[in-house]
C-alpha cells in the first residue's frame, strides 16, 4: 500500500496528519484522545505505536480495527477497498524501532556539592529567590568545574541533565560560555523544575501565550521582571519535543524572544527565529506565532527602560506581530541558503 492510500484511509477515519517526514504524528482517535502527537504511523507500511499508552508496533490494520471498534471485513473493506493487506511488508514493524536508551538519573543528592555563591548574579540584577527555588549553584568539581549550575529536570521531576554558566575570567576563548550534560534537545526548562513548575504552568495558562528565550540568562531576567510564562531553547532553534510540548497547551500564543543579533553579519537569533516559526507552523495557526526579540542583544544586555518598554509592547506585538508579516523576509533568507527551502510552506502565507 502506498503512503497516500494510507493516508487517504486515515484521514477518512478522521486523523489529523501532521508530517514528519517517514511517519505522520496525530491524536489517537481510536480512543479518544487529544493529544496531537501521541501516535507515530510510519508512512511506507502504516506500522504505528501509541507513545501515550506506551504500545508497541502494531500493523495498520490493527489500528483501523481499533478505530472502527470491529474487526468485520465487510465493514473494513469499505475503508480499504478491498486492499490485500498480507501484501505490506511489516518487516518495518521491527526496522522502525527506535534504540532503546535509558536517560541518565542523578541523584538529588548530587545538588549538596553546589554551593550557593550568588554574586555573579547578584551584580547582574537577578534576586537569591529565584537562583535558589531552581536549586542551582557554583559547581567546585566535575566537568562542570567552576561553573554556576542549573539542574535540568524530567517530567518525573527527576534530574537528567545540567546546564552550567562559566565563572572563569580567563584568556581560554575556547572555554564555551555555556556547557551542558545531557540531552539538550529533549529539555523542557524551566516546566519541570519543582519549586517553580505550577508558578510557570499557572503563568502560561493564565497569559494563554510563553515566550522562548535562548538561554537561562535570558529567563532569568524575565523572572526577575515578574515574567514567569517563559521556556528555553538552548539555541537558535526550537526542538521537536519542545514544539510538540507547546501543543499541550490550547490557543497558545508562542513568542519568540530569542538573541537580537543585529550587529553580526549574520542576525542568527533572527534566523533562528524564522526556522522555529516554521517549524511550529505545523501544529499552530501562524496568527499564534509571534516574532518579538529583545530592544538589545538579549535581555541581560536591556537595561530598566528598555526592559518595561519591551513589556508594554508586548501586547501589541501578540496582536500584530505574527509569522506571515515576514515572508519576504524569509524568501530572501531562503535564496542565500540561510533557510531550507523546504521548511517554507507556502500554504501558510497565502494572503
Amino acid at each position: 500500500m502506498t503512503s497516500e492510500k494510507i493516508k487517504d484511509i486515515l484521514t477518512e477515519l478522521g486523523y489529523k496528519l501532521a508530517d514528519f517526514g517517514n511517519h505522520w504524528r496525530t491524536s489517537a482517535v481510536y480512543r479518544g484522545g487529544q493529544n496531537p502527537t501521541a501516535i507515530q504511523i510510519y508512512k511506507d507500511s502504516g506500522v504505528w505505536i501509541d507513545y501515550v499508552k506506551n504500545s508497541q508496533h502494531m500493523s495498520f490494520r490493527s489500528l483501523i480495527e481499533a478505530t472502527l471498534k470491529t474487526n468485520d471485513n465487510s465493514i473494513i473493506d469499505k475503508f480499504t477497498k478491498g486492499y490485500d493487506f498480507s501484501s505490506v511488508k511489516q518487516d518495518s514493524e521491527v526496522s522502525v524501532k527506535p534504540k532503546v536508551e535509558m536517560e541518565k538519573i542523578y541523584p538529588d543528592s548530587i545538588l549538596k556539592k553546589l554551593l550557593p555563591h550568588y554574586k555573579f548574579y547578584n551584580d547582574r540584577g537577578i534576586s537569591d529567590n529565584y537562583l535558589i527555588s531552581l536549586n542551582s549553584g557554583l559547581a567546585t568539581e566535575g566537568s562542570m568545574y567552576q561553573r554556576f549550575v542549573f539542574p535540568i529536570y524530567n517530567s518525573s521531576q527527576k534530574i537528567y541533565g545540567f546546564s552550567g554558566r562559566d565563572m572563569v575570567k580567563s584568556k581560554n576563548t575556547s572555554r564555551p560560555k555555556w556547557k551542558h550534560l545531557g540531552k539538550k534537545s529533549q529539555w523542557i526548562y524551566p516546566y519541570y523544575s519543582p519549586n517553580i513548575r505550577k508558578d510557570i504552568h499557572d503563568s502560561i495558562l493564565e497569559k494563554e501565550s510563553v515566550i522562548l528565550v535562548e538561554s537561562i540568562g535570558d529567563m532569568l531576567n524575565l523572572f526577575q521582571h515578574g515574567i514567569y510564562n517563559v521556556l528555553v531553547t538552548f539555541g537558535t532553534v526550537i526542538s521537536s519535543p519542545l514544539a510538540l510540548f507547546l501543543t499541550s497547551f490550547p490557543s497558545l500564543k508562542i513568542v519568540i524572544s530569542l538573541n537580537n543579533d543585529s550587529d553580526k553579519e549574520v542576525n542568527r537569533g533572527r534566523v533562528g527565529s524564522f526556522k522555529s516559526a516554521l517549524k511550529l507552523l505545523s501544529f499552530f495557526d501562524a496568527s499564534n506565532i509571534i516574532l518579538y526579540p529583545p530592544i538589545d542583544k538579549d535581555f541581560g544586555d536591556m537595561n530598566e527602560q528598555s526592559f518595561w518598554s519591551w513589556i508594554n509592547g508586548l501586547k501589541a506585538a501578540c496582536e500584530t506581530n505574527n509569522i506571515t508579516a515576514y515572508k519576504s523576509e524569509i524568501l530572501d533568507l531562503i535564496d542565500q541558503n540561510q533557510i531550507s527551502k523546504s521548511s517554507f510552506k507556502q500554504k501558510y502565507f497565502n494572503e
